[in-house]
């Protein structure tokens, strides 16, 4: 079989979850770094997570070029990441950044800025969070991208305790996602702002917020959102005392929730019990 025919045949492999098989077709091609990269994913789909590092570090040491290159140290920082070895990921995710820069790569430079924030963010570094994604928001070349840089500023901001920080920038990146995001994106992002709002004490604001969504839920046919907004809408509504609000929310969101089903939104109402 021909080596593109092979690799696609192993990336066809990974998108149906048949991980096995794909690690027995790149298991073919051991000289190839990209068939690697096809082996590490693959024992990152089966929760082999030191396999992957090694499977990862393997195509690396293979010497692959341009993209490829790129693409090994974010696999490889991503499992890292993973595994709790954070400053093992960030260093990985600086070289996938190093390499970006060097040939000129746009996006993967944003997306490489982006990765090294969300490991700083899980380490517990705010500031150096902010820093990475405020440097990838430099380079966002649309408003998907930019609402994303957004959403991600808004978390470290939060975190920093910069409450009207947090909400201005979660509020561009609703107001983006709004145009150019997924029903699903918009949703959440609107559900974590309307939270933000209700932290804030500002509960005109966090109804707004809800009321919006949950009318965009009910003319999009996303019933879902109906019932995780009205869980979100109820616990603000309990904040501020205005308990017949509340339960008549939770209500709403019961009704909903078991015709339809959903694992999430029956933790959501456990938790809100």
């Amino acid at each position: 079989m021909a080596k593109d025919a092979a690799l696609e045949s192993c990336d066809t492999a990974l998108r149906n979850r048949q991980y096995a098989q794909a690690i027995q077709m790149a298991e073919k091609h051991a000289n190839q770094a990209e068939f690697w990269l096809c082996k590490g994913r693959a024992q990152s789909g089966l929760a082999q997570n030191a396999a992957a590092q090694q499977s990862f570090k393997q195509a690396i040491s293979l010497k692959p070029e341009g993209l490829d290159l790129i693409s090994a140290h974010m696999l490889l920082g991503n499992a890292q990441l993973e595994a709790k070895v954070h400053e093992a990921a960030i260093d990985s995710y600086q070289q996938a950044l190093k390499f970006s820069e060097q040939q000129n790569m746009r996006r993967y430079t944003r997306i490489a800025h982006n990765l090294i924030g969300e490991a700083y963010f899980d380490l517990g570094q705010y500031a150096q969070a902010l820093n990475a994604f405020e440097n990838g928001e430099k380079l966002a070349m649309n408003d998907d991208e930019r609402a994303d840089s957004h959403i991600h500023e808004a978390m470290a901001y939060q975190q920093l305790q910069q409450a009207d920080k947090a909400i201005e920038y979660q509020l561009k990146g609703v107001m983006m996602l709004r145009k150019s995001g997924t029903p699903d994106q918009y949703a959440e992002a609107s559900l974590t702002l309307g939270k933000l709002f209700a932290e804030k004490k500002d509960y005109a604001s966090a109804d707004k917020t809800y009321q919006r969504l949950m009318e965009y839920a009910h003319d999009n046919g996303g019933d879902f959102y109906e019932a995780k907004t009205s869980i979100y809408w109820a616990e603000s509504k309990r904040a501020q005392g205005d308990t017949s609000g509340a339960q008549q929310l939770m209500q709403q969101a019961e009704t909903m929730a078991a015709r339809l089903k959903d694992a999430e939104l029956d933790a959501l109402l456990l938790k809100a019990k």
